[in-house]
């Protein structure tokens, strides 16, 4: 009777964390496989691509899973040029509702080298703005609409100091919601090659990162319902 007991009492995995975890293995190993292979900047991109879009997955079921607001945040903060439009975070709200005061991590992952999140606007980032343009909206920029006034100032977990994030979020229902107030946001994300400044090339408090190769740029459209469309190429945007 007592190993009975303990057996309804142990704690296990649910089906929807066990696929979830299972998903997460299997883009990462596909990212790792790319980068052994020396696949080159293209193969990142589209490892890239399907990593984002399975961390969206997971941060939206989990959402739905804990009843809890769930986040996913990209670094923003140009004094950390080592996470800057790089580092993704996966987080849970600690209390319901839609503000909640406290939230855990649950996730962090750093795209692979060459690969950045492009933010809401474009400004100090590439040097040619002209020809970072929609091909569907030639006067609207080719940059992450998706995050547009989405910025919170968050510290994780055995930082010192907060730090400056974008990101979108999603209701217990798994549909969009404001990162830290307003409307649901709405539009594409946007991931473009680019490379790291020299740290002597730039002034402080402007981008250590410079964006490049405008064709080449990738990314996901998310619907009201938080459900991602990928987008191959730049034609898509």
């Amino acid at each position: 009777m007592k190993n009975s007991a303990a057996k309804q009492s142990s704690p296990g995995f649910t089906l929807l964390e066990l696929l979830l975890v299972i998903g997460l293995i299997a883009v990462l190993s596909a990212t790792a496989f790319h980068g052994l292979a020396g696949g080159g900047r293209e193969a990142a991109m589209r490892s890239s691509q399907a990593l984002l879009t399975d961390l969206v997955i997971a941060v939206r079921a989990r959402a739905t899973a804990t009843g809890c607001k769930a986040r996913l945040l990209v670094n923003v903060d140009p004094a950390m040029p080592d996470r800057y439009l790089r580092l993704v975070v996966l987080q849970i709200g600690r209390q319901v509702g839609p503000s909640p005061a406290n939230w855990d991590t649950f996730q962090r992952l750093s795209l692979p080298a060459g690969v950045f999140v492009a933010p809401a606007s474009l400004s100090g980032l590439v040097t040619a703005p002209a020809e970072w343009k929609r091909v569907s909206n030639p006067t609207a920029d080719l940059a992450s609409d998706l995050f547009t006034a989405q910025q919170v100032s968050q510290a994780l977990e055995g930082d010192a100091a907060a730090q400056n994030w974008t990101g979108v979020a999603f209701t217990p229902v798994g549909t969009l919601a404001a990162l830290a107030g307003g409307p649901p946001p709405k539009g594409s994300l946007v991931l473009a090659p680019g490379r790291r400044r020299a740290p002597e090339s730039y002034a402080v408090g402007d981008p250590p990162v410079e964006l490049e190769q405008p064709a080449a740029v990738r990314g996901l459209l998310l619907s009201a319902y938080g459900v991602p469309t990928l987008l191959r190429d730049r034609n898509a945007f």
